[in-house]
Order: structure tokens, then sequence, then C-alpha cells
């Protein structure tokens, strides 16, 4: 069995494809592409995917992370070119290379990631108002938001996860860079952080106006954070 890292984008008309049948069009093309991968073992056997972060329906990932298993040896090029001909429109390959099997869990690394937010607003603001939105959420204790899960609504406070923000405005197209908590210990939805934003700022405009753009995956030890490739 032999392991490897692919990076991808997601864009497009792929970008409205939930994580689930995002596993299954990278398993169809697989094996269209004839690469044996391996499976799990059981009644249900799945492909030996494994995902650093599954990203909401709509967002655009500019360089997602997942590893796969195959049960021969394979040149990594070789892999990226069979596959460009057979994903889907709005799915592409940018490198693949093969990693130590005894590498650490990729979903377990990460520990945070970085959107970037475009949307237009109802009517134009200045930047100095821009400049005190990112102040009012960067000063808050706490910022709660309601999610919505299978026992119900319930409110969650995402400021302790919101690690950087910086945001800009070019007449009524507002830009917001976000650095949030990402991983097993929890998710910081890039809405959520969008709605807080508007919230406390008193702009106008809504969440659903915003396209989403996922552009970094990370690694936090000791506080410190390393891009995860």
């Amino acid at each position: 069995m032999f392991r490897y890292r692919i990076a991808f984008r997601k864009e497009g008309p792929a970008r409205w494809i939930g994580h689930l049948d995002l596993m299954r069009a990278l398993e169809r093309a697989f094996r269209r592409a004839e690469l044996p991968l391996c499976y799990s073992e059981g009644f249900n056997p799945r492909p030996r995917f494994v995902f650093a972060l599954p990203l909401p329906v709509g967002t655009v990932g500019l360089r997602e992370l997942a590893d796969f298993y195959l049960r021969v040896p394979a040149n990594p090029e070789g892999v990226k070119a069979r596959l460009a001909t057979v994903l889907p429109e709005g799915l592409s390959i940018l490198a693949v290379k093969r990693i130590p099997r005894d590498a650490p869990n990729l979903m377990a690394a990460v520990g945070m990631a970085s959107y970037r937010a475009e949307g237009e607003l109802t009517h134009a603001v200045t930047a100095g108002q821009v400049a005190e939105a990112v102040d009012a959420v960067l000063a808050a204790k706490e910022i709660k938001c309601t999610r919505n899960g299978k026992g119900g609504a319930k409110e969650k406070d995402i400021r302790p996860g919101i690690f950087g923000l910086q945001a800009s405005v070019t007449e009524k197209i507002l830009t917001i860079n976000m650095r949030v908590r990402a991983g097993q210990q929890g998710n910081i939805r890039p809405a959520e952080v969008v709605d807080a934003f508007l919230r406390l700022g008193g702009l106008p405009g809504s969440p659903r106006n915003f396209v989403y753009y996922h552009t970094g995956l990370f690694m936090v030890t000791d506080g410190r954070a390393a891009s995860l490739g």
C-alpha cells in the first residue's frame, strides 16, 4: 500500500458539490483513470481517502488537500496526467506527491484555515468604516452565532476561533480575509465571520451575497502556524 497526497482546485460548478458527492466524483475519476485505489475492509468497502478539511457547499477551494492509497507504486506526474483527463468540470489536480505511510494524519494536522470573502454591499461605505468594523470584531469579547444541527438550534461563540482579520473596500465591493480555527478542534465558518463583521460594523450587506474562497490550510504548533501546502 502506497500513500500519496493530491492538491486540487474545486471551483465553478464543482463548488456546489457536497463532501460526499466530491468523494464519489474522485472515486469515479480514479476508476476511469485505472488507478488501483486501496479500499477499506468490511461489508461496505470505501476508498481510502483522507481529506484535510471538508468545504462548506458553495465555497471555492483554491488548493484543497487529500491523501489516498494505491495498491502499487505510481509516478506522481503520471497520476496527475491520468486524472486530468477524467475529472468533472470544476475539479483540477494541481500536484501529486508520494508521502511516507507513517506521516501524520492529514485531517488531524489541520488547526487553522484561511478564507477570502468577496461581496457587494447595498451601498458604498468608506475605508474608515471598514477599518472600524475590523476593530469591532477583534475587540469583541464574544461573538454569538446560531447553528442548526440534528439536535436543533444551538448558540456558539466564534470569537475565540477568529485568529486574524483584514478587510478592504472598493466602491461597494467588500473583501474580507480571515484566518480561523479549523480541523478536529472545531470549525469556524467564513459566512459566520462575515455576518459578525457586517453586524458589528453596522455595514449594509448580507453574507448570502458573498462568494467564499478557501485560500490555505495550516498546522498550528505552540502558537505558530505552518502551511500544509
